[in-house]
């Protein structure tokens, strides 16, 4: 090949711009596969804390209405999380179940807890501090604790479990107390 021939192929390779696009779009496509995923993912945890936090306030709400809580009672109560929480699986949420007490200087101190799923209960007679605020003297609440261990859908390798937690205090609302009978 002559020098004047090279040249000339060099030149039209310049001017051609016919790949362009497809080599830019190469370089940007994994970028916006990342973007798509993690859009994705950001949407899919956003969605399970909402369910998460739904199920501490039914629990909560459903507790609050009790007299009196039996075994039954509570396990009919933690039962319900499996629709709450649908289409999320339940096996990785863990939910305590207490109920709360103030003695006349506001101090409070657990009742009685149950704990669902693998869950510590709450030691009975343990001080917990109430959110400031709330404590009134010789009063009575229902404090429900969830912790979802979320495994992402994408990326889990990447990301492991997000643990996510909620908790709620709610009044008793057709008694004072609401005495466990175990």
């Amino acid at each position: 090949m002559s020098r004047p021939r090279r040249a000339s192929l060099v030149h039209r390779f310049r001017q051609d711009h016919r790949g362009v696009a497809l080599v830019e779009f190469a370089l940007i496509f994994p970028m916006l596969v990342a973007l798509y995923f993690g859009g994705f993912e950001v949407c899919n945890m956003t969605a399970t804390y909402r369910k998460l936090t739904d199920t501490t306030v039914e629990v909560a709400n459903v507790t609050a209405q009790y007299p009196t809580m039996a075994a039954a009672d509570v396990t009919a109560v933690f039962a319900a999380t499996s629709q709450i929480m649908a289409p999320y699986a339940t096996s990785n949420l863990q939910i305590v179940l207490s109920e709360v007490t103030t003695d006349a200087n506001s101090a409070a101190k657990v009742t009685w807890s149950q704990s669902y799923n693998g869950a510590t209960a709450l030691a009975v007679g343990s001080a917990v501090t109430l959110p400031s605020g709330l404590a009134a003297p010789s009063s009575n609440y229902i404090l429900v604790q969830t912790t979802y261990n979320y495994t992402p859908t994408v990326g889990s390798a990447f990301i492991g479990r997000v643990p996510m937690t909620s908790s709620i205090y709610i009044i008793p609302r057709n008694s004072p107390s609401i005495p466990y009978t175990g």
